[in-house]
């Protein structure tokens, strides 16, 4: 009766499935076009059918990842009785494409449930549920999308659960933190934060109850056993001494501050200072894509921030897979546009939100938090493309399952600034030109 009469909460609830209608489409339109993985999640599939045993970490080039999403799609293809290649696929992109959905509506319910106005909250929903990374990788048949949807519904009740804690709601956090330590190498991290967050409530609120503090220490001690266990990582350490082994070894020597180590695959991390401590802006600028070869070794490649900036603004950055790829020169130049749009955000953002920190009187514990997570997850991208090396290891992918906090930092940056509404036109221009960026994926796809 509220809708007949045309209410204005009504009218909000139908303004936000626009919302999310417009943010699905580009999602569906990849599901029905793409037809290419950015890795082969396919194979160690096929090889348990094979042999009904889940393969070792080195049988295949992602046979060392955790067994959760497999677990998903093999009975789905037992069902179906499908064991092809091309069927296999099609039964992942049909099973990414609804996480990527129930990821979209993470977005769009939680940015509605900070109560900004009506323009920002629109801006921001367009902004996070059409970046073209989190599109992309919803379409490329991998692991990540599931391992995002995981971390943002963690980040969400870990945040309500924490400062008010009991058995049942840490039951739940036990079950998400399982299930992320089982998806994915990068859903470990939230082993470490799990702890951290607890400490920070305890240090905000300056309150220690033990019997909380041991309940809390025994259900993440089952936590991190079980992974251990069901995550294979006890048995790659007995057979590799390695728990945390990957398709690829380290280099055989470490990048130093300014002196490159000898390298075995493709320049990413040649010296520190050049991948951590600087920003080639006009190296980006120059070619707004990556040049993937082992000859062309332009400085973008070889930094962090700059990787960081293009995966997360441009579906066609990486030029990988190869249908993913565009030679339009109209398209580099809504590109270079995007690139500048971002840093004025990224900067507006950091700035307000460091001001709002020196000036806090009482402490936030939501902000601390979201900072606290979105934190420990880029000190692990450093970390693990400081050890690897190669530049397919600098993902913004692997920072995504703290997404929730990306998008809460970024509201909270906007939104206690005097000119809230040139940072949402800011928002809303990107997010136009993710769409522009968009069709001449689909130019590429269709070509």
């Amino acid at each position: 009766s509220a809708c007949l009469v045309g209410s204005e909460m009504c009218i909000r609830d139908s303004y936000i499935y626009i919302l999310f209608a417009l943010c699905a489409l580009p999602r569906i339109g990849l599901w029905m076009l793409n037809t290419e993985g950015n890795d082969d999640h396919i194979t160690p599939i096929q090889k348990w059918q094979e042999t009904g045993i889940y393969p070792e970490a080195r049988d295949c080039w992602e046979c060392f990842q955790p067994p959760l999403f497999y677990s998903i799609v093999k009975p789905c293809c037992e069902l179906l009785s499908i064991t092809s290649t091309e069927d296999i696929f099609n039964v992942i992109q049909n099973i990414n494409l609804i996480i990527s959905l129930l990821v979209l509506w993470l977005i769009v319910w939680y940015i509605n449930s900070l109560k900004l106005t009506q323009l920002l909250s629109t801006a921001l929903i367009l902004f996070w549920g059409l970046n073209p990374e989190l599109v992309s990788i919803g379409a490329l048949a991998s692991n990540d999308i599931l391992t995002i949807l995981l971390g943002m519904a963690f980040t969400i009740m870990a945040l309500s659960y924490i400062p008010k804690s009991n058995l049942k709601r840490e039951i739940i956090l036990i079950i998400l933190l399982i299930l992320l330590g089982l998806t994915k190498g990068n859903g470990l991290v939230f082993i470490g934060i799990y702890p951290s967050l607890i400490g920070l409530s305890i240090l905000i609120t300056r309150k220690i109850l033990w019997k909380q503090i041991i309940r809390q220490f025994i259900v993440w001690s089952f936590a991190f056993i079980t992974i251990a266990w069901a995550g294979n990582y006890l048995d790659k350490y007995e057979k590799y001494e390695n728990p945390f082994i990957t398709n690829v070894d380290p280099p055989y020597e470490k990048a130093t501050w300014d002196t490159p180590g000898d390298m075995v695959f493709r320049k990413g991390v040649n010296t520190y200072k050049e991948a951590f401590f600087s920003f080639p802006l006009g190296s980006l600028l120059a070619e707004p894509y990556n040049e993937n070869g082992l000859e062309n070794y332009p400085e973008h490649r070889q930094n962090l921030w700059t990787q960081l900036l293009g995966q997360f603004s441009n579906h066609l950055f990486e030029r990988y897979p190869e249908t993913w790829i565009s030679y339009n020169n109209d398209m580099y130049n809504f590109a270079r546009v995007n690139f500048l749009l971002h840093i004025i955000l990224f900067l507006g953002v950091l700035t307000r939100l460091i001001l709002t920190l020196a000036k806090q009187t009482q402490v936030d514990f939501q902000l601390i938090a979201h900072m606290l997570i979105s934190t420990i997850f880029l000190v692990f991208v450093i970390k693990y493309s400081a050890q690897y090396r190669d530049f397919s290891f600098m993902k913004v992918v692997f920072i995504y399952p703290a997404f929730v906090s990306l998008m809460h930092l970024s509201a909270k940056g906007i939104a206690q600034w005097k000119y809230v509404k040139l940072f949402t036109y800011l928002l809303v221009a990107c997010a136009i030109l993710y769409q522009v960026n968009y069709i001449y994926l689909l130019k590429s796809l269709t070509a």
